[in-house]
């Protein structure tokens, strides 16, 4: 497995192992599971708010030795050289700009921030501490993804001139939540647009990079009232459950359509049009595994099967692979999530209304 990328700490420390701390214990397990493959890894902490339990499992799971309520103190101890956070997107500030502060290398999950405005904070500190920095856009990492940005980067298909893309998955279908602060402005940052149109924004970017904007953006609250999964009583739901967002870079043009609530569907699908031919890519967000579909009219018909894929962006990051994505990246996506809302996004339509017995 790739070794860990060097920091000035670790240098200093003879090149022993990177000294982790994971902050959230929700996708934090997926974040565990990426280190746990990475030879240099060593996580040291799981930062936990509320689920001290549930912490504590996934140490045992993971061997790691402590759980710790208070990871800002973790982060300015000096006991950990690397701070990986992937707790909702209303903490990540606070958490990013102590590592930063503290020179520790930071990788975030997605969005970077809430809101645009954190996201420049923390790019604009991280930037000027000159700290390592990444945001796990994991589909940059998959084998078949990569397949078509090096198809796109050598011009087999041409000049582009649209892309599709689709992602479609139902965490969050019915009437029922585990996540209420999915469902808030203020803690969320956005629905489905800031859960998964965030990654396709990145995707639009790093397939066809030029300076695209939103030019238009619809989005819909599929239950505006839900029921909290622990019991704890109603959820009133203001975020986006599905959204569609049109882009332009002035030669070319994207949508991108999310939903969080496609009962029983779960896919990722972008299609690439160009003046010499178009390629589709289908993918399963599970495993990552994906089929990839060229048709143009002067070659060869290529029909690609690539098999599950741990889509591990932590092994990118460590190798120093330039395809990997920094909070740069992450503030760009997160201008086009911001783009949206501006157009409309930030008050979705509801389509199902009533009462909560009623949904």
């Amino acid at each position: 497995m790739p070794r860990c990328w060097t920091t000035q700490r670790e240098s200093a420390r003879g090149g022993l192992d990177l000294r982790t701390i994971v902050i959230g214990t929700g996708f934090g397990r997926q974040h565990l599971s990426w280190l746990s493959e990475c030879t240099g890894a060593d996580v040291r902490y799981i930062g936990f708010s509320r689920d001290e339990g549930h912490a504590r499992e996934l140490a045992a799971e993971f061997g790691v030795a402590e759980v710790t309520a208070d990871p800002l103190a973790v982060i300015e101890s000096g006991e950990v050289d690397a701070v990986a956070v992937a707790s909702p997107p209303a903490t990540h500030e606070q958490y990013l700009t102590a590592a930063v502060a503290a020179g520790l290398t930071v990788v975030s999950d997605k969005p970077l921030a809430a809101d645009l405005a954190g996201a420049g904070r923390i790019v604009a500190l991280a930037e000027a501490a000159g700290v390592a920095n990444a945001v796990t856009f994991q589909w940059r990492a998959n084998t078949a993804f990569r397949r078509l940005k090096a198809l796109l980067t050598r011009g087999e298909l041409g000049e582009v001139v649209h892309l599709d893309l689709e992602f479609r998955h139902d965490f969050l279908a019915g009437p029922t939540t585990a996540w209420p602060w999915r469902h808030r402005w203020e803690t969320a940052g956005g629905g489905a647009l800031g859960d998964m149109g965030v990654h396709l924004f990145d995707q639009v970017r790093w397939l066809v990079p030029g300076d695209w904007s939103a030019t238009a953006a619809t989005a819909s609250v599929v239950w505006p009232l839900r029921q909290a999964a622990d019991g704890s009583g109603v959820v009133e739901c203001e975020t986006d459950d599905v959204a569609e967002v049109l882009l332009s870079n002035g030669t070319a043009g994207a949508r991108v359509f999310v939903s969080r609530v496609s009962s029983g569907y779960r896919t990722v699908r972008i299609q690439v049009s160009g003046t010499r031919g178009v390629a589709v890519l289908t993918a399963d967000p599970d495993d990552g595994s994906a089929t990839l579909v060229i048709r143009s009219a002067e070659s060869d018909q290529l029909d690609v099967r690539f098999g599950p894929d741990t889509m591990n962006p932590y092994a990118a990051l460590f190798a120093q692979d330039p395809e990997s994505a920094s909070f740069a990246d992450g503030h760009a996506a997160q201008l086009l999530v911001d783009g949206a809302l501006r157009l409309g996004c930030a008050t979705p339509s509801v389509i199902l209304t009533g009462s909560l017995n009623r949904i």
